[in-house]
């Protein structure tokens, strides 16, 4: 019997417009290496608009000045020197003392707060995202100077990805920590700082980076180098339960289990369909297993259940997302009730009800009363 060869959508478009099969290496697979083109496949890369070379300037001068830091809050920091100006300054501190704190929780605030501002003072392209994520948090509280601020973490960003994206190729494991760091700041950048492109279903196609494949990015390279993370200021991070979540316990799984009616074949259905439904059925068995845990002694945090799913769903259900398959499509949107559960985050307010709005437009009209639960969720 011959095996059934399924064509592959989640190539870089250079190759796709060649016709030929990419290796989907990262950040630049080897069929671009080879023939020196810029390969759109990269690895937590955000795109960034042009900018002009006195705006570059304005954020870091080129000239490096030592800084002795010896006063509160940064005194505990370990800080000696580093070429940042007033401005900056002003991002670092606001980061310290506020932003720092709307990450993780109590029992790891010194992550955010000492270690990763720490690491930031030897990786200059940490301490971009860091000043880049803190521009963005000072934005949503001072909206006078949104435009500002947008455009200083923008440029900030710019100047961080070149180096980012080299250690990435490099994959040296003396640099992971610092790498995971920043990649962890893209997710937040990436959803905080393109709020008009948020509510875009998933799609490898797209000329802007989507926050789905931030998220699926930063945990595919959390494995990748998971012995060498455990080990390093993340570890506490990394800890895996023992227990099995039980489903029920969480009130919500009514709701999720009632999907795979939908993922139930019918006697006429083609070979290719059904493998489509159990490749929805994986994919919404680890959305129920996500969702259980919060509700265990030693929960997973829903924080946590955002970042992993998007990162544990198959190849194959990402190329069924992309072809709009409503059964996808529908357990896509039950994965926006976790985002609304942390609508309160300031970098994911209103990124679950922006994506059930597209969900719902690309649905036809008899598939939309199995979102109904999802779009009447309320946010926390």
């Amino acid at each position: 019997m011959r095996r059934e060869h399924r064509k592959l959508r989640t190539g870089c478009k250079q190759c796709k417009r060649r016709r030929v099969k990419c290796d989907e290496a990262k950040p630049t697979c080897a069929n671009c290496i080879r023939n020196r083109l810029k390969c759109n496949f990269e690895f937590l890369t955000p795109s960034l608009p042009r900018l002009r070379h006195k705006e570059a300037r304005e954020v870091v001068p080129p000239s490096s000045e030592r800084v002795l830091l010896s006063s509160s809050p940064f005194q505990d920091l370990n800080l000696q020197s580093t070429s940042l100006d007033l401005h900056s300054m002003e991002l670092l501190h606001h980061y310290t003392s506020i932003t720092c704190f709307t990450f993780g929780d109590d029992k790891r605030k010194w992550l955010w707060q000492k270690e990763i501002p720490q690491m930031a003072m030897t990786h200059d392209f940490l301490m971009h995202g860091l000043l880049a994520i803190s521009a963005l948090h000072l934005s949503t509280l001072q909206p006078h100077r949104k435009e500002e601020l947008t455009r200083r973490a923008t440029l900030s960003e710019h100047l961080g990805l070149p180096s980012f994206r080299d250690f990435v190729s490099h994959n040296n494991p003396h640099n992971i920590h610092a790498v995971v760091a920043f990649a962890g700041f893209v997710v937040p950048y990436v959803c905080g700082s393109l709020e008009t492109l948020t509510g875009r279903i998933p799609s490898l196609d797209d000329d802007h980076p989507h926050w789905f494949f931030a998220f699926r990015g930063l945990l595919q390279m959390i494995g990748k180098s998971w012995i060498v993370l455990r080990t390093g200021p993340f570890g506490s991070l990394l800890h895996r339960p023992t227990f099995r979540p039980d489903n029920v316990e969480n009130p919500d799984d009514v709701h999720l289990a009632r999907v795979y009616q939908l993922l139930e074949p019918s006697s006429h259905y083609p070979e290719e369909d059904i493998a489509v439904l159990e490749v929805c059925k994986a994919a919404l068995d680890e959305l129920r297993r996500l969702f259980a845990c919060p509700h265990e002694p030693m929960r997973t945090r829903v924080m946590i259940a955002i970042h992993v799913w998007p990162g544990t769903v198959s190849p194959s259900f990402i190329e069924i997302m992309q072809e709009r398959r409503p059964e996808a499509l529908v357990i896509l949107a039950h994965y926006c009730v976790l985002l609304k559960k942390v609508d309160s985050c300031w970098w994911l307010a209103g990124v679950g009800n922006r994506m059930l709005a597209a969900i719902y437009q690309a649905l036809e009209q008899d598939w939309r009363p199995w979102i109904e639960w999802p779009l009447l969720h309320p946010l926390y």
